[in-house]
């Protein structure tokens, strides 16, 4: 589409010239009143679609963080529930944030982990945790600890106060977050696990999804950020350097899957299917391996998963010494 130029400069021009560049059929009027209601139509639906995401991640992400909180370098008590703000969603889908999903500016409970124990002792959607004078709580630090310590919670449930006893249970201390891009991609920074809607698209079940975040979970508690900067700049920019701890971050991920209570049987499909969907990765190795490569050692990290299971030995990663363990 051909706009004329805004500049107080190229509309003298345009003037000047008498012959703006412009479109060459007549187009047909679109009513003033649809428009609105297309544009919120298209804003519940994108806004359902965030809602359904975030809480299929918080669903399968919910057991990797809490099941391998024993291996994780970090942890927090964990009540299980995702908060959110007006401020969670772009500036422009803010109102109908707050006409479609209930966002307003102080935090209340948006997901709640099936089976968790917000789940478990009644808390709600909308729910605002109060702190000890009356303000909406922060989920983290040592206000959070100290809130949790007599496993009593008061939450302002719409004009009441309700008072609900919760047990938390260790949760490795990253936070769950989704990204609205459309790229298949997750990613982890030291703090958090992220994953994008792309992916969560892309993934076909709740065990390719569980493998994922695992994944990530894995480049977190084995503190691979910090070594790939390491590597990074000793090597003077050399990527190859960080293809070893995908590959780490893909075997101890397969061990946080199963842990979980999720089954590995198949999920190394998933690299079959993203190599259709992005050849390159085929036989490009640049900062990952191939895809061929994380198939097949996916798929032997089960195998060795099924020996231990079989043998009743503990699921834990093989490690080459102590400096290497998870809590390092």
């Amino acid at each position: 589409m051909t706009h004329c130029p805004t500049s107080y400069l190229t509309a003298l021009l345009c003037t000047g010239l008498a012959s703006c560049a412009g479109i060459n059929t007549r187009l047909p009027d679109v009513n003033a009143q649809d428009l609105v209601a297309e544009t919120q139509r298209q804003e519940t639906d994108a806004l359902r679609k965030v809602e359904a995401n975030g809480a299929e991640l918080l669903n399968i992400g919910w057991p990797v963080l809490t099941a391998n909180a024993e291996l994780c370098p970090k942890v927090k008590p964990s009540i299980g529930v995702k908060m959110h703000t007006v401020k969670s969603y772009p500036k422009k889908l803010r109102s109908a944030a707050t006409r479609v999903l209930g966002a307003e500016t102080e935090p209340s409970i948006f997901h709640i982990a099936k089976g968790g124990p917000a789940d478990v002792a009644g808390f709600k959607r909308g729910d605002v945790i109060l702190n000890e004078a009356g303000e909406p709580a922060k989920l983290s630090g040592k206000t959070w600890r100290e809130l949790l310590a007599d496993n009593t919670i008061e939450v302002k449930r719409g004009d009441e106060t309700v008072s609900l006893s919760v047990t938390p249970v260790s949760a490795c201390n990253y936070n769950l977050r989704l990204s609205g891009s459309s790229v298949v991609n997750a990613y982890a920074d030291g703090r958090n696990i992220t994953v994008t809607a792309g992916m969560m698209d892309f993934t076909k079940n709740d065990e390719e999804l569980a493998l994922i975040v695992g994944h990530e979970l894995g480049h977190n508690t084995m503190s691979h950020i910090r070594k790939v900067t390491v590597n990074y700049i000793v090597s003077l920019g050399g990527t190859r350097y960080t293809r070893p701890f995908e590959s780490e971050a893909d075997y101890v991920g397969l061990y946080y899957l199963v842990r979980s209570g999720y089954s590995p049987d198949g999920v190394e499909a998933f690299w079959r299917r993203l190599a259709t969907a992005s050849p390159k990765g085929i036989n490009r190795a640049k900062t990952h391996p191939t895809f061929p490569d994380r198939y097949l050692r996916i798929r032997a990290g089960r195998d060795e998963i099924k020996a231990k299971q079989a043998a009743g030995v503990p699921l834990l990663p093989n490690l080459i010494n102590k400096d290497n363990s998870s809590k390092s």
